[in-house]
């Protein structure tokens, strides 16, 4: 299998690093935990490191090798013992009733392309909770849902330099079907050399959106009880001008 983000490893890191919004209510909901705890689509290490300096044991999952390479060179460069795992969820041998929180972050879930997918890893994620354990999703609100609209526009996401100082942006261009709920996605990297050269690679990924009610109903199927829905990170309400949608569940009858 081809790695989705073996493009985006080199780059993710200079673009994401100052994103950290999101991990003061992951570090909350593992509070409440002495159980450890699970990332799923655990990329470059950002949430993972960051729970196990809090103190948690925290196992990182994720299906791309060029991404799971620099989480573990992050766990060791702060000292820090988080256990990274490749693979997708529904292809590994999750420990029953195991942890205490699993986090789906920012846009994860998306990677599910279909719904027979996205109930298969609901269902494995449900028999790895804890019986009192707590599932999070990150996905998009209201907010931030597909734009046909815009569909074929480039748009400049980031703007900035290399650790060895060559400068390079970062541009993505979606193609967005409502029927559908899906998005292509075409992520660019411009990178300009010494010698004045541009070289350019490219990634695509294919996302699956889901709303507040089909979520609703994919848990219960999966044998999760949606405990709450919000619509940010300081657990505000969930309104149309939503950017996230943080989306938390427990076991049936936990």
């Amino acid at each position: 299998m081809s790695d989705a983000y073996a493009a985006d490893a080199a780059y993710y890191d200079l673009i994401h690093d100052r994103h950290d919004a999101d991990v003061g209510l992951w570090q909350s909901f593992a509070g409440r935990t002495d159980r450890p705890v699970l990332e799923v689509g655990t990329g470059t290490g950002r949430i993972a490191v960051q729970l196990a300096r809090a103190g948690h044991t925290v196992v990182g999952i994720d299906p791309s090798a060029a991404m799971l390479e620099r989480a573990r060179q992050r766990a060791e460069e702060l000292a820090f013992d988080v256990t990274f795992i490749e693979g997708k969820v529904t292809d590994l041998a999750l420990e029953p009733g195991e942890y205490g929180l699993v986090v789906v972050p920012a846009d994860v879930f998306l990677y599910c392309e279909t719904g027979e997918e996205q109930l298969d890893t609901l269902r494995t994620l449900a028999a790895s909770l804890h019986f009192n354990g707590l599932l999070a999703l990150d996905l998009p609100g209201p907010a931030m849902g597909l734009d046909p609209a815009t569909n074929g526009q480039p748009q400049l996401v980031f703007s900035g330099g290399t650790p060895d100082g060559e400068p390079f942006d970062a541009w993505q261009l979606h193609e967005d079907d409502l029927a559908e709920q899906t998005r292509m996605l075409r992520v660019t990297y411009e990178r300009t050399g010494a010698d004045g050269l541009v070289r350019r690679t490219q990634s695509e990924h294919r996302l699956r959106y889901l709303y507040r009610y089909e979520c609703e109903y994919l848990l219960a199927m999966a044998g999760l009880a949606q405990v709450d829905v919000y619509g940010d990170y300081d657990l505000g309400p969930l309104t149309n001008y939503s950017e996230r949608m943080i989306v938390v569940a427990r076991r049936a009858g936990g």
